[in-house]
């Protein structure tokens, strides 16, 4: 009887980027609104100041519940926020937690996820739009969620609304375009907005020789009050799963 062979390990690295700005109005100090999320196998980004926050803290729970449920906690969440006066806006989201072979996914309002294939390729998982988690019952309505098999991916980008000058496919095509020749900081050259936010998941040829599971970052939510590395918008690291 044959044997299965033993399956080979999933190597990838992951680049973030996060660049924090504020603007002062009245006397008043507007914080960055983007949040960068890494916490375990899951990866995202959010929107949204003060809720944007709300909503990181929901996905960095070290939980196994569906990336959909997660969004209507966050929203919950929000939502008594609001309440109290503690948050004015709401978030948009774009997060991903990956498994062996696959990914599970989800979208919320301008935030996006995009494949990218070997060849250059992309999809966009949904299109964008206006809607956000702000509390209400009726932004549950407008999540966008899947589970998506990991053959044939080589990238996996998320990023918020402030790396893409335009909905249009033009813009994310140079967008894509810009990443494949030189990562996230390339991309960061070609956008105007100052608040971004961005993961980078590569997935790498199998590697025979490496079995041992290499431990990820520790749970990291960066927001506007986070040190900022000087020079250095966007980081590198190396995950494998056996």
């Amino acid at each position: 009887m044959k044997r299965k062979a033993p399956r080979k390990a999933l190597a990838m690295t992951v680049e973030t980027l996060f660049e924090a700005a504020s603007s002062k109005s009245h006397g008043e100090v507007t914080p960055n609104e983007d949040v960068l999320l890494v916490s375990g196998h899951v990866y995202g980004v959010f929107d949204g100041a003060r809720s944007g926050v709300i909503a990181s803290e929901v996905f960095g729970e070290r939980t196994s519940a569906p990336l959909a449920e997660l969004c209507q906690e966050a929203n919950r969440r929000i939502g008594e926020a609001r309440a109290q006066g503690g948050s004015q806006t709401g978030s948009a989201a774009a997060v991903v937690r990956v498994a062996k072979d696959a990914f599970e996914w989800v979208m919320v309002g301008r935030s996006q996820v995009v494949v990218v294939r070997a060849d250059g390729s992309f999809e966009r998982l949904a299109p964008e739009d206006e809607h956000v988690l702000s509390g209400e019952l009726s932004a549950e309505a407008h999540v966008r969620a899947g589970v998506r098999k990991l053959a044939g991916v080589r990238h996996l980008l998320l990023f918020t609304d402030g790396l893409l000058a335009s909905s249009a496919d033009e813009a994310m095509e140079g967008l894509v375009s810009r990443f494949l020749d030189g990562g996230l900081t390339a991309v960061r050259h070609g956008a105007n907005e100052a608040d971004v936010a961005a993961v980078a998941i590569s997935f790498l040829p199998p590697n025979p020789v490496a079995r041992k599971r290499i431990s990820l970052y520790p749970r990291r939510i960066i927001t506007a009050g986070s040190k900022r590395s000087s020079g250095v918008p966007s980081r590198r690291r190396r995950s494998r799963f056996p």
